[in-house]
């Protein structure tokens, strides 16, 4: 069921089933918005031809996005669209106490790799004293951690610190908004779309139904789930004309929350992508691994756990690796044998094997940069595993 955006969303279907190559073609000629196909990167690069217009635009700027997929993809906005998803952007951000003028700090994903690069982001904090620091939340708590064993000053202009592409955990949350004494927001969106939702006053990830509309579907079958279940989350763009997303899949798994007093929607984002759990003969959404999240947040307490990530190393095989302040032999087999009866719970098998590795960090993706809570190495590539011990 489409909501009050439905006149906008069937507008558009017609707009693109009467103008667009693509939906001209493909389509079976209907209107109705939900007939429209679901896209993906890979398929909008299939018929390429049909989505860019083949003559050059002056007025349209490109960049590019591979994702986790690591799949290249070329997108395209005009200076027009480009200028209104930055103005909403800066509505929100705005929301938040952000000066019309402002200096922002971007802590890049370098940070994470190189400690001279951290030191180099630090420094330029506290040069240029920031309204905004931004970054992936896990690099924003190892800045907080320089600052800290540095006894750096906290820029005392800085309004809020911004967290992007990434699963902000609890103990991080806790490690960045203590230290630097201003709000953590998350903004979650796409390099194809931008901004999808913000942080609101309320702590939630509100949708910016003014530019992009959200739906939740069966990632098996893109049908749509039933209200607040979670499901794949698909976007449309309000705004991009030039190279349209509509009903694009995002990969990121969620449920939508609408208010009907408010006219808000907001979503819950779980820590988990396009990453299957592939078992025997049957293939599972990560999604019901948040059963396990009552026992990582224990192990947050008792260890001083700061980041986790669960990796599928074939059918029965699962190694867990921690970064933790506290994690001896004992307390590995301790944590080992009691998660292994949980997730065969979750998983409804009898036989599984489940390690435990004390890391230095969890190693981020060697392409998106984001480190997942959970990746399955069946059929992928084996990932690099940091063996040193926490």
């Amino acid at each position: 069921m489409i909501d009050q955006a439905e006149p906008k969303l069937q507008e558009l279907a017609a707009v693109l089933l009467q103008k667009h190559p693509f939906y001209k073609n493909y389509c079976s000629g209907s209107a109705d918005f939900m007939s429209l196909p679901l896209m993906d990167k890979r398929m909008m690069n299939r018929h390429r031809e049909l989505f860019v217009p083949a003559a050059s635009d002056p007025d349209v700027v490109e960049s590019y996005t591979s994702g986790s997929t690591g799949e290249p993809f070329r997108c395209l906005k005009t200076r027009s669209e480009l200028m209104a998803l930055s103005l909403a952007i800066q509505r929100k951000r705005m929301s938040w106490g952000l000066p019309l003028r402002y200096h922002s700090v971007l802590v890049g994903n370098s940070a994470g790799i190189h400690p001279k690069m951290l030191a180099k982001y630090a420094q330029e904090i506290v040069r240029t004293s920031p309204d905004m620091i931004q970054g992936r939340s896990s690099i924003l708590a190892e800045l907080v951690g320089h600052f800290q064993e540095r006894r750096l000053a906290i820029p005392s202009n800085l309004r809020f610190v911004q967290s992007w592409g990434e699963h902000i955990y609890d103990s991080d949350r806790r490690v960045i908004e203590e230290a630097f004494g201003v709000p953590l927001v998350d903004y979650y969106g796409m390099e194809e779309l931008w901004m999808i939702a913000f942080t609101n006053r309320e702590g939630k990830l509100e949708v910016d139904q003014e530019h992009v509309y959200v739906e939740a579907v069966d990632p098996d079958n893109g049908h749509p789930v039933l209200p607040c279940e979670y499901g794949e989350l698909v976007v449309t763009s309000l705004v991009l004309k030039h190279m349209p997303f509509v009903r694009y899949r995002t990969g990121d798994m969620g449920r939508l929350i609408r208010d009907e007093k408010k006219g808000s929607l907001t979503l819950e984002l779980l820590p988990f992508r396009g990453s299957q759990i592939r078992l025997p003969g049957r293939v599972l959404s990560p999604s019901v691994l948040r059963y396990l999240d009552r026992f990582y947040k224990q192990l947050s307490e008792e260890i001083g756990m700061r980041q986790y990530q669960m990796v599928q190393e074939d059918y029965t095989s699962f190694r867990l690796r921690l970064v933790a302040a506290h994690l001896d032999e004992d307390k590995r087999r301790e944590i080992g044998e009691k998660l292994a009866l949980q997730l065969k719970q979750c998983l409804l098998v009898d036989k599984l094997d489940l390690q435990v590795e004390a890391v230095s960090q969890i190693p981020p993706h060697p392409i998106s940069g984001k480190r997942h809570p959970f990746i399955c190495l069946i059929g992928e590539p084996a990932m690099v595993s940091p063996h040193e011990e926490a």
